[in-house]
């Protein structure tokens, strides 16, 4: 299981650089057709990302502010997601999700108590990061999680964090990754002590940025590029030109 697990992520690792991840609805639509998924899958390995025939994996595109879990090569799961503000970027990155903790505290970033005034918040409804905290394993300190303040994920602009990912189908995908159901975890947290639950095997979690990918029927959306990296590539581009001697420049 662990040489499978290593194979996905070195994968997921090969084709990070192009991946992309799916922007549809929160819950049912196109994805639960077989044809849809099938469609799914090739528009994925059209543009540098091969879905795995076997096992599950976790996209996130940060610009379609949306997230898909996918299982046997299939999508299973798809939620609404908040993510870093421009200031505050959600960073591209894989990294593998290995427990579940419900009933978490939160203790912010050092940045953030020098500059919000923000505190320590024990479990319970006013902490920010809701009820359950996606334990992943990276040196960005990024998880996922969930969120005690729901009527933001009614926005068009998802942008609002200071760099996590907040999930709106949280206790569905925390049923997911565990293979529980919503109620068992619904339980877990109704008993009020912080646990941390891990998972029978890592999943792979891919945060990428992609103002275009296929929707739930295989047809390529545009999506705002909301961090500027656009923009960033034509500057760069333009001064890679400017650097280039006259005579190695080719004419069109």
């Amino acid at each position: 299981m662990r040489a499978r697990f290593l194979a996905t992520m070195m994968a997921l690792a090969t084709s990070a650089v192009t991946a992309v991840a799916c922007g549809s609805n929160d819950a049912g639509g196109p994805w639960d057709e077989p044809s849809s998924a099938t469609t799914f899958a090739s528009r994925l390995g059209q543009i540098g990302i091969a879905v795995p025939a076997r096992g599950r994996f976790i996209l996130v595109n940060i610009p379609a502010f949306q997230l898909i879990a996918i299982e046997n090569g299939r999508p299973v799961l798809q939620s609404r997601v908040i993510v870093g503000r421009p200031i505050t970027p959600t960073p591209e990155l894989l990294s593998p999700l290995y427990a579940v903790r419900v009933n978490p505290s939160w203790t912010p970033t050092p940045a953030m108590v020098r500059k919000e005034g923000a505190r320590p918040a024990p479990p319970g409804p006013g902490n920010p990061l809701g009820q359950i905290l996606f334990e992943l394993d990276n040196d960005d300190l990024i998880y996922l999680h969930d969120t005690n303040d729901k009527s933001l994920f009614d926005r068009a602009d998802r942008a609002l964090s200071h760099g996590c990912v907040r999930v709106q189908r949280a206790r569905a995908l925390a049923a997911w990754a565990l293979g529980k159901s919503e109620g068992d975890v619904a339980q877990m947290i109704a008993g009020g002590a912080t646990r941390s639950v891990p998972l029978s095997a890592p999943i792979p979690v891919l945060l990428t940025y992609r103002t275009r990918f296929p929707d739930g029927d295989g047809e390529m959306k545009t999506y705002p590029d909301i961090y500027g990296h656009r923009q960033i590539a034509d500057l760069q581009r333009g001064a890679a030109q400017q650097t280039v001697p006259a005579g190695c420049r080719s004419s069109f």
